[in-house]
Order: structure tokens, then C-alpha cells, then sequence
């Protein structure tokens, strides 16, 4: 059986500097966009979103190690109630307000500020489609040689 290597990061919240210096300090080198290791990857456990500055950094940075197969990625918490509240409930009339699947209260509102800032709340917008699309392909949980990683 082949032996894989991995680095595991969850938590991140929009903080693409700190993720950066991490993946840094990890020996992954920053070639045309994409971090890579020569012999190990990294298994992001979610909660790529909300709190942060640099929601699209972050993103951006977790979804092209993602697509370039140089790490794995669950959903988390965070992504999961992104999802929610910019997708709208089909049981609930067009007229109601709260016709999301995550209310948009002002709690609500207030913990998804962050991401809402970065992406807007404009369902037909090409940038956020291409985001939460992300969001939706992420598994909640991974068993990858004997380790299962939830987020």
C-alpha cells in the first residue's frame, strides 16, 4: 500500500497571511499560484470563511491546491451555512423575507459579514456561483489511509 504524507490545517477564517506563512513554515513553495510539496499535501478540515479580511485569498489559495490536486478539503460549519443562506428554501413563498434556508438575521448576517463583503449576496454573480459551486463539491468528511478528517 502506498504511504501518503499529509499536513493538516483547519480553521483558517479569511486569514490568507497567516495561511500563507504556514504553508511557508511547512516547505510548500508558491509555483504560479498554487502551493505544492514535493512529497506531502494538505487535508483542509473547513472554515475557510467568515471573521478574516482575505476571505478570497484564502479561497482562492484553497481551491487551487484543491484543483491541482495538492490537497484534499471538507466542508465546514462555515461553508455549510454560507451555502444556507445564500440558497433560497423551495417550501417557503417568494414574498416571505426570510425565504433562505439560513434566515438572514442579523446574527446570521453579522457572523457571514466577512464572506459578504468579499462576494456580495448576488446569486447571478458569476464570483460567488463559482465559490459556493466549491462549497457544494466539498465532502463533509474524508478516510484517507486509516485518518478520517471532518471539519
Amino acid at each position: 500500500m502506498k504511504t501518503a504524507h499529509y499536513d493538516i490545517i483547519g480553521d483558517n477564517h479569511g486569514h490568507a497571511d497567516k495561511l500563507h506563512a504556514l504553508l511557508n513554515k511547512l516547505d510548500y513553495k508558491n509555483i504560479d499560484g498554487v502551493f505544492t510539496h514535493a512529497t506531502r499535501k494538505v487535508i483542509f478540515l473547513g472554515d475557510f470563511i467568515d471573521r478574516g479580511p482575505q476571505q478570497k485569498q484564502v479561497l482562492d489559495t484553497v481551491m487551487a491546491m484543491v484543483s491541482n490536486q495538492q490537497a484534499l478539503a471538507v466542508m465546514g460549519n462555515h461553508e455549510f451555512n454560507a451555502l444556507a443562506y445564500h440558497t433560497l428554501d423551495p417550501n417557503t413563498p417568494d414574498n416571505d423575507p426570510e425565504r433562505h434556508l439560513r434566515p438572514h438575521t442579523t446574527k446570521n448576517t453579522k457572523q457571514h459579514q466577512a464572506f459578504i463583503d468579499a462576494y456580495g449576496t448576488d446569486t447571478q454573480s458569476p464570483e460567488l456561483i463559482r465559490v459556493l459551486d466549491f462549497f457544494y463539491s466539498l465532502p463533509l468528511w474524508l478516510d484517507v489511509y486509516g485518518l478520517r478528517g471532518v471539519g
